[in-house]
């Protein structure tokens, strides 16, 4: 605050007359980032600077979804003013999902630093799990979601499932009663993450995963969905 010396004498109350700092830490922050944006854009008039560029470090910290989404609305409204850069840093598949392709680099600082672009792949939209798989060859359940749900969504699962050997599933029916069933892989995998509850199934190998993310990217890509 040492740079804005007005701001440590202001009072601010919100809904029911309660004090902002009696407030989460998400509401702070939301306030704290009105601030800061106010007190850039005084320094900017007063000093006569062209531009201007508002740098924020993980933005969806502490914040409900909805007001994330109105963070990123904001934020983009705000980049198109003239000469104004928005520049955010992410681990939030949400986040990077609500912005365009060319909104969003990869920054990768291994052993040589490099920036990358991020294009469209399989999936129609900017899919961080896409991204760390393209980028580190990274495999997880979020991203196998993504595609099988993807697939389903264009109607296609059984043009998908069409061929593929099948592996036996065992399904727990309502009322208890264990049922044995054949599943493709990727269906196997999809069970197994959306129903945690059921162990008495063998659980999917990382290699199984990883194939069936490739099985299901390729299927996208060759009907170039």
């Amino acid at each position: 605050m040492n740079g804005c010396p007005g701001l440590r004498d202001i009072s601010i109350t919100g809904d029911e007359e309660i004090p902002i700092n009696k407030r989460g830490s998400g509401v702070k922050r939301l306030v704290l980032l009105n601030f800061f944006r106010a007190e850039a854009e005084r320094r900017k008039t007063e000093n006569n600077v062209p531009d201007i560029i508002y740098a924020i470090e993980e933005p969806e910290t502490s914040q409900h979804p909805s007001h994330q989404r109105k963070l990123i609305e904001a934020f983009i409204e705000l980049s198109k003013a003239d000469n104004t850069q928005v520049l955010l840093t992410t681990h939030s598949p949400s986040i990077v999902k609500m912005l365009q392709f060319d909104h969003l680099k990869l920054i990768k600082s291994e052993q040589s630093k490099e920036v990358v672009s991020v294009e469209r792949n399989e999936l129609p939209y900017p899919s961080l799990n896409e991204v760390n798989f393209l980028a580190f060859g990274e495999s997880n359940d979020e991203y196998h979601n993504e595609l099988y749900g993807f697939i389903e969504s264009e109607e296609l699962l059984a043009d998908y499932k069409d061929g593929k050997e099948t592996i036996k599933y065992i399904r727990i029916k309502r009322n208890g009663d264990l049922m044995s069933e054949q599943k493709i892989v990727s269906e196997y995998i999809r069970h197994q993450i959306h129903h945690p509850e059921n162990t008495h199934n063998a659980r999917y190998t990382d290699e199984q995963l990883q194939a069936s993310i490739n099985d299901m990217r390729v299927f996208i890509e060759a009907r170039a969905l």
